[in-house]
Formats: C-alpha cells, structure tokens, sequence
C-alpha cells in the first residue's frame, strides 16, 4: 500500500504524538502476545471496559510511534492496521478517549459493540459536531488516516460546535445509526471471504470496502436475488472478475437473471473448465 502521502504529511515535532491503530485479532494470538511483550510500555488497548477486557487479544489497540522509519517498518510487517492518528494527546488519554467509540447507543437498542475506526463508520462519526460526544472523541486529533485499497488516505474531522460538551457516551440517531450499519449481505460476504488466506493481504476496512464494491457489480449486471449477488460477489473477489467480465458469461447471464439457468451451475462450469 502506498504511504507517501501519510509520512510526507505526519508531524515532525515533539508537540504531537502519532500513534498506529491495529486490530490484534488480524494476527495470530501467539503472534499478537509475542508482540505485547516486546512493546508492553508502548501498547494501550482500547478495550479498557471491565466487560471488555477478556477480548482485548481481539480487538483495538495503540502503538505510539516515535518516526516515520519506525511507522514504516511497523505498516510493512504488523497485521490488522487500520488507522494512523497525529494528536496533541498523550497516548494512554487518547486510548482512553477512542475507548468510547467502541461502544455505542443505537436507537431504541442496547449498546453495541462497534468497530468505530472502520472506514465507513469513522467517516459519519467524524461528520457529526453538533453532537456532545464528537468532541470528546476527536480531542486533540490533528490527523487521522485511514487504510484504502491501495493507499493511505486522510480524514476530514469536522471542528466541533458544541462550546461545553457534558455527555461523552455515542448515542445515534435513526438516520446515523443506518448510514453506519451493515447491510446483512455486506456481513455474509466479508465473514466468508475473511476465511480465505487471500483476503488476508488486503487491511480489514479495504475488505469490506471491495466488499461492497463486488455486491455493486453484482447488482449492476441485474442480479436481483440476494444469494445471486452474493455468490457473484464472492467469485468476483476470489479471483473470477475476468471470467466475470467475459463475453461468454455476459451472455449467459440474461438467463440467470431470468430464473431459467442457476448461478451456482454457470459459474461451476467455468471454474471446473
């Protein structure tokens, strides 16, 4: 993934802090407590709620960083990056801070759990500053980068309007809550592309995002049944987009989307030619 932009743009001085986001769970355990204790004083997870402690081999932690060199090399081997973030905070408030976006309040629902720093969520959330608790979660943050398809790019943090913020709990709306939330077919896709090794070359947040971008194509050629587009999906991101693409297929497929000839039989036929 290309990080010219990222290091070119990150803070030089010592007024800022930059820190590495990672999920522990894109590695193997051994792997991740073989790492713990090689940065134990630099490492400060973001599950820090008594009810969350016991999954923190799991989930969201902060490796502060002291250069660009030492962020390079961290990007080109640690598994699960997700976001690098410059901050005025010193890294165990900020863990702190962040640790609040793992938990939010859905409408008329019990708190959920939330890979807040995912892409398409950290991108609403960021948007919202008429909200109390947006200050208190983006406090201090100068940049935030969040891992694309093929390069690092840059959050726009909207400045907060709210002069005296009181409530630091996320609590969305309808409307928010919708825009953040998966479509059932987005989650189906992902979990049973995560298990093929392949997958696993791309950061978790592109995942989901070329995901997305395969169900598009999907319903772009006229597949209007769920398990159509999901199959379609699942061939397109396991290697089959030229097979998709093909004139032979796209001949085919007027008789797929028709309901006389099965998917599943039109695409075993080529994988097996």
């Amino acid at each position: 993934m290309d990080t010219s932009a990222l290091l070119a743009a990150l803070p030089t001085g010592s007024d800022e802090n930059i820190c590495l986001l990672f999920e522990a769970g894109a590695q193997p355990e051994k792997d991740f407590l073989t790492f713990k204790a090689k940065h134990e004083n630099r490492l400060h997870s973001l599950y820090i709620h008594p009810q969350l402690t016991e999954f923190q081999t799991y989930g969201p932690w902060l490796l502060e960083i002291d250069n660009t060199e030492q962020l390079r090399g961290c990007l080109g081997t640690l598994s699960g990056c997700v976001a690098v973030i410059a901050s005025t905070r010193y890294p165990p408030s900020l863990a702190v801070q962040l640790s609040r976006g793992c938990t939010i309040v859905p409408p008329d629902s019990p708190t959920a759990l939330v890979r807040f720093y995912a892409n398409h969520v950290t991108e609403v959330l960021a948007k919202c500053a008429s909200e109390d608790w947006h200050a208190f979660l983006f406090n201090g943050i100068t940049q935030w980068w969040l891992a694309g398809e093929t390069q690092w790019q840059s959050l726009s943090i909207t400045p907060s309007e709210v002069e005296h913020p009181t409530d630091h709990i996320v609590r969305l709306d309808k409307t928010t809550w919708q825009r953040i939330a998966d479509k059932p077919e987005v989650t189906s896709v992902l979990n049973e592309w995560q298990k093929i090794p392949a997958s696993q070359q791309f950061p978790a947040c592109a995942q989901r995002l070329m995901v997305v971008k395969a169900l598009n194509k999907a319903e772009s050629v006229g597949l209007e049944k769920s398990e159509d587009r999901m199959l379609y999906a699942l061939f397109y991101l396991n290697g089959g987009r030229k097979t998709l693409e093909s004139d032979a297929l796209k001949a085919v497929l007027p008789n797929v989307v028709s309901g006389t000839r099965s998917l599943m039989d039109v695409l075993a036929r080529y994988v097996g030619s």
